[in-house]
């Protein structure tokens, strides 16, 4: 599926064409490609698949909010972890969707990152401590 040209509807949903920003079309066609993928590669060990978001607003109870819309739109309760981080998952098969936010901690910065650059930055400062680490 993914060595030969094709029209390219097997693998994707009937709803014609999307109406999304061009990062979002990105995703989904790359999602669409690791499904081709696992199906043309049957004699290779099945990828474990995680989807992870990070809210990238201006202060954690924003942020929460986020994780809460998150949730709703997947079905779910969102609902603090024993480590402080605010959680939203759900599993559709074995794929795992999840979206988390954590605090701050003291030292670390009064505020939440305001961009997505920004988290970025901020998980690969305090990789490894706990802090960022989902």
């Amino acid at each position: 599926m993914t060595d030969a040209v094709q029209g390219g509807m097997e693998w994707v949903p009937r709803f014609g064409m999307l109406e999304v920003p061009r990062r979002r079309a990105e995703l989904i066609r790359g999602l669409f490609e690791v499904a081709a993928w696992v199906a043309d590669h049957p004699e290779l060990p099945m990828p474990w698949v995680s989807a992870v978001m990070i809210p990238c607003e201006t202060s954690f109870q924003r942020d929460i909010r986020v994780v809460g819309d998150v949730a709703e739109a997947l079905g779910v309760a969102s609902a603090f972890a024993a480590d402080g981080a605010y959680v939203a998952q759900r599993r559709f098969g074995p794929v795992q969707v999840k979206c988390i936010v954590r605090p701050v901690p003291h030292g670390v910065g009064a505020q939440a990152p305001a961009s997505e650059a920004g988290w970025r930055d901020e998980r690969e400062r305090t990789a490894g401590s706990g802090v960022a680490d989902a």
